[in-house]
């Protein structure tokens, strides 16, 4: 019995995506939309000026990509390895719901909070989703640069450097060595 292979005109069940590659980026066409079965991608924007936001970190289950042949609004970079599943039909009405509430929350954050407390809830949103328990806390399990953070947080690496510092004050976050960061649970994000 011969094996089904896909039309050529069909994406293939699973596409594997190396650490460090783009996946989408800003202003191209999309090919299809699909959602990510394991590892992290980084969705960011970048303005006419050249600053970069990083709208969110994308992990397993969340949408990438937009419908077919709608240009991109962001570039999406893998930071490790991940196996994307393409979408066939229509995007899914809940990834594109939960994709804008994610959205919106991080205007609010943009609009309202200082930049510790920014830096806080990012890295406590990521260890959530990509934390390994520890005793101490949740080791967060990504590979983060202070310029993701910065961009994440819509801020610069140096207000990311002393929002850092005071975090470590507040017992909040131990920074463990190069983008790597061991979120306290447990405590409020109390920081003066």
């Amino acid at each position: 019995m011969a094996a089904h292979l896909p039309r050529p005109d069909q994406p293939l069940p699973l596409v594997a995506v190396r650490t460090g590659q783009e996946v989408v980026r800003q202003g191209e066409a999309c090919l299809h939309a699909s959602v990510i079965e394991t590892g992290a991608l980084l969705a960011t924007v970048v303005s006419p000026d050249g600053r970069v936001l990083a709208l969110d970190v994308l992990g397993p289950g969340d949408l990438v990509g937009e419908p077919d042949r709608v240009p991109s609004l962001v570039t999406v970079r893998a930071l490790r390895p991940c196996r994307l599943r393409p979408l066939t039909g229509t995007v899914e009405e809940s990834l594109m719901a939960e994709r804008a509430r994610r959205a919106a929350a991080l205007a609010l954050d943009l609009a309202w909070s200082d930049v510790a407390d920014r830096v806080d809830r990012r890295l406590t949103d990521l260890a959530g989703r990509f934390g390994r328990p520890v005793p101490a806390g949740v080791l967060l399990a990504l590979p983060i640069t202070q310029e993701d953070l910065a961009a994440l947080a819509g801020t610069s690496r140096e207000s990311v450097n002393r929002a850092l510092r005071r975090l470590e004050r507040a017992g909040r976050v131990a920074v463990l060595a190069r983008s790597r960061y061991l979120v306290r649970t447990g405590l409020h994000s109390v920081v003066m």
